[in-house]
């Protein structure tokens, strides 16, 4: 975790190095496998201490601590990479620019009152040689940089995958300031293909390490080796601390029929081409945080986004059913930190002056901080 944000300027430095290596966006990470090396610690999910941490970055200023940017969100993507779908880390890396842009930096961006943190996963299924990929929580050039090491499958068929293990680790290995702030955070798992139902221990313990429940019960989960959660209960308990959805690629009837019942048909969102995944996200995020609605979706895609009339109008469609204004209904939407809230210390969820419920302690209570820059919101 890096205390800048990413840049045009230093995406553009990693994407030459990229095309230095013969323009490959996983080159590194799968010529350490070849290498015998495994997955480098970063992206491998039983590496550093195996939970995942979307932490706000606080700066020291004289005897306090200053809130850089604002609240730290956590956007975790999850991507099939099998078969098909083999090719979706350079695409997803193509266009983290845009990702970026559209969702924190940019004119109007969905996230712009928080400080956006992207985690990064990639899934196969059991019978690969890593059956999942997962980056640390990152805002500046590593979450790139960390795209680079991860090693897609590449292979196989288009049938029964694995991204549960992923579901898990974001539903029980995962901290998050957001949501210890009361919110929820964003989770997308892209994909073509039906999973399974069960997830076993052996593999768990192949992917998280063998210590892996006494990392789910130091998160506060009480999980055993006798009462491993189905698929459908990972994703009741992931939707408890995340907006999350299943962005699936085409239209095949077996893979929604078997991730309706999983998330809801209403979390079920049609993704024209993995080449769109940056504007659908923002779509769902932005209609889920109440900065735009479905009267002005069409131009926001159109117009902000820059896409055709068609595919506007199929991404709104596609998006219409979700849980409109989602977070901003929760309690504490109004109250989080904004952007130069100071802090008595590290570690600290609220500011100087209020309590552990975010409210105003005395009448001279310090501010949760400056109020974000007068913005067009898409309203």
């Amino acid at each position: 975790m890096g205390r800048e944000r990413l840049s045009a300027r230093a995406f553009v430095e990693v994407d030459k190095s990229v095309m230095r290596e013969g323009g490959s966006a996983t080159k590194r990470g799968e010529q350490r496998h070849k290498e015998g090396k495994g997955l480098d610690p970063l992206v491998d999910p039983k590496g550093y201490g195996v939970t995942r941490r979307s932490l706000s970055w606080l700066e020291p200023q004289d005897d306090h601590f200053v809130l850089l940017r604002g609240t730290a969100m956590l956007v975790e993507d999850r991507l099939d990479t099998t078969g098909s779908m083999g090719g979706n880390v350079d695409i997803a890396f193509k266009s983290l620019p845009r990702s970026f842009k559209l969702m924190a930096t940019g004119d109007n961006p969905v996230l712009g009152r928080y400080d956006l943190q992207m985690i990064t996963a990639i899934f196969g299924d059991v019978r690969d040689n890593y059956v999942l990929c997962r980056s640390q929580a990152e805002m500046d050039d590593r979450i790139a940089e960390q795209m680079r090491l991860m090693v897609p499958e590449r292979a196989g068929a288009d049938t029964e995958e694995d991204p549960h293990y992923g579901l898990f680790g974001a539903a029980y290995l995962t901290q998050s300031n957001a949501v210890m702030l009361g919110l929820k955070s964003y989770d997308f798992t892209i994909t073509d293909a039906p999973a399974r139902r069960l997830l076993d221990l052996d593999t768990l313990k192949r992917v998280f390490g063998a210590e892996v429940l006494e990392k789910v019960k130091e998160n506060g989960f009480q999980i055993t080796g006798k009462n491993i959660p189905e698929t459908r209960e990972v994703v009741q308990d992931l939707l408890k601390t995340a907006h999350a959805f299943l962005l699936q690629v085409g239209d095949a009837s077996e893979t929604t029929t078997f991730w309706t019942p999983i998330f809801g048909p209403e979390r079920i969102v049609e993704l024209p081409s993995v080449e769109y995944l940056p504007e659908v996200r923002a779509a769902i995020i932005g209609l889920t945080e109440g900065v735009l609605n479905l009267q002005n979706l069409r131009d926001f895609l159109k117009d902000h986004c820059k896409l055709s009339k068609p595919v506007a109008d199929k991404i709104r469609e596609a998006v219409a059913g979700i849980p409109l204004g989602a977070q901003a209904a929760l309690p504490n939407w109004k109250k989080i930190p904004l952007q130069g809230a100071l802090f008595a210390k590290k570690g600290d969820l609220w500011p100087i002056g209020f309590d552990a419920n975010g409210e105003p302690v005395s009448t001279g209570a310090a501010s949760p901080g400056k109020k974000p820059k007068k913005e067009k919101i898409w309203l």
